[in-house]
């Protein structure tokens, strides 16, 4: 049953990003925010009643989390936003070419050599 409410959940997400594109992100990001917002606001209220306080502690903990992972969602878009937007001869630069050179993994232990002189 959890493995159809997520896949159901995760094609409805991928529907309405295909469909609504950034406007679904920054609606999702900007409730987030304001969540937090208020969340701020009432604190002085539940730093009277630490049975409240710890709820509303982690409750914004997750509402953070959540953010982090839509502004992470929003990054691993772009490149796609991109290609569409230079397809359709939007606003803003052709994309460039996606091509991002991985550094060399470095050992534990090592030094990086000197630079050349």
């Amino acid at each position: 049953m959890l493995r159809w409410i997520s896949h159901q959940a995760l094609r409805l997400d991928e529907w309405l990003q295909a469909t609504l594109g950034r406007p679904y992100n920054a609606l999702l990001g900007v409730g987030l925010i304001v969540e937090i917002v208020r969340h701020l606001y009432e604190m002085p209220k539940r730093l009277a009643d630490v049975h409240r306080l710890v709820p509303t502690l982690l409750v914004m903990a997750m509402e953070v989390a959540l953010l982090i992972h839509q502004v992470g969602a929003l990054h691993h878009h772009l490149p796609k936003l991109r290609r569409q937007r230079g397809r359709r001869g939007g606003r803003g630069e052709p994309p460039e070419a996606e091509s991002e050179i991985e550094p060399e993994p470095v050992q534990e232990g090592l030094t990086p050599p000197p630079p050349a002189a």
